[in-house]
C-alpha cells in the first residue's frame, strides 16, 4: 500500500526525517496507542525492530536556499541549509507498507491530527492524503529507481558502494536483507538476490537520531548512500516485499524506499 501526504509549509530544514519519525509516532499515539507502542515501545526496547514501512519527501522544484540557524530538537541549534518555498507550495510525503493495519491506523491518524509542529518556528498543515497505486511484482526480475537514497553498511558500520563493484557488496546486501525480512515476515529470503547497477551515484545524507545526539555529542551523522536505478533478480515474493518496505538499513528513518521502472 502507498500514500501521497501533502502538506502546507514556509520552509524545511535539510534536517527533516526525524522530524517525519516524530510526525508518524504522534498520528499513530492519536489513531492507535497499542499498535504504536507495539512499533516504538516507551521503555526503548526492540528499538532496533525493523518497521513495516518507507518514506520518502519531495520538495516543491522551485525552493530557495539559504543558510541559517535552526532547531533541530529539543533546544539543540545548528546553522546549515534550509529549504524556502513560493507561497501556497506543497511537500509532498510519500509512504509506502506491507502492513494494512499500519496504513488504516496512520490515514485515520493524518485526518484527525490537521497539522504538525515541525519545531518551534515552522507547522506543517495536512492539504490531502492520497491512495497510490502499487504495482504488483510477479516476475524475478525487476527495474528500481530510487525515491530516496538506500543504505548499506557492513557490520562495523562501513558504507557500501555498488559503484566499485565491492566484493563484499553482494553478501551483505543478501545478508541485510535475509534479516530484514526474518523480522517482518518469520522467513528470510527465499532466493538469494543479485544486483545490478544500471545508473547510481553517490549520495552522502546528513540525518540526526536522539539516540545518536545523546551518545555522541554531535548533532547529526553522515551517511554515505547511493540513489539512482538497479535490477533485482531474485524470488518475486522477496522483491515485492522489499518494494513495499524499502530497500537497505534506515528504511524506516526515510532511507530505501524505491519505485518501479
Amino acid at each position: 500500500m502507498r500514500l501521497r501526504i501533502t502538506f502546507e509549509a514556509p520552509r524545511l530544514p535539510i534536517l527533516y526525517r526525524h522530524r517525519f519519525i516524530a510526525l508518524i509516532k504522534e498520528v499513530l499515539s492519536r489513531s492507535a496507542p497499542l499498535y504504536k507502542e507495539s512499533l516504538y515501545p516507551e521503555d526503548g526496547a526492540h528499538s532496533k525492530k525493523v518497521k513495516p514501512f518507507t518514506f520518502s519527501l519531495i520538495l516543491p522544484p522551485q525552493r530557495t536556499v539559504k543558510k541559517e540557524r535552526f532547531t533541530i530538537d529539543e533546544g539543540v541549534e545548528i546553522e546549515d541549509t534550509v529549504f524556502y518555498f513560493p507561497p501556497n507550495s506543497l511537500i509532498s510525503l510519500f509512504i509506502s507498507s506491507c502492513d494494512y493495519q499500519f496504513m488504516v491506523n496512520l490515514y485515520n491518524g493524518l485526518i484527525e491530527m490537521g497539522e504538525f509542529n515541525f519545531n518551534e518556528d515552522i507547522t506543517l498543515k495536512l492539504n490531502r492524503v492520497f491512495m497510490l497505486n502499487e504495482h504488483n511484482i510477479t516476475t524475478d526480475e525487476v527495474t528500481f529507481k530510487t525515491n530516496a537514497p538506500v543504505l548499506i553498511e557492513d557490520k562495523e558500520g562501513k558504507p557500501l558502494l555498488p559503484l566499485n563493484s565491492a566484493p563484499s557488496f553482494d553478501d551483505h546486501f543478501n545478508a541485510i536483507h535475509d534479516r530484514i525480512l526474518k523480522d517482518i515476515r518469520g522467513e528470510g529470503l527465499y532466493r538469494e538476490i543479485e544486483f545490478y547497477p544500471v545508473r547510481l551515484k553517490k549520495q552522502v545524507v546528513k540525518h540526526t537520531l536522539k539516540g545518536f545526539r545523546e551518545r555522541t555529542g554531535k548533532p547529526y551523522m553522515t551517511l554515505t548512500c547511493f540513489e539512482g536505478c538497479f535490477k533485482l533478480k531474485g524470488d518475486p515474493r522477496d522483491l515485492h516485499l522489499l518494494y513495499q518496505i524499502g530497500i537497505g538499513l534506515r528504511t524506516g528513518q526515510g532511507f530505501g524506499m524505491v519505485e518501479t521502472v
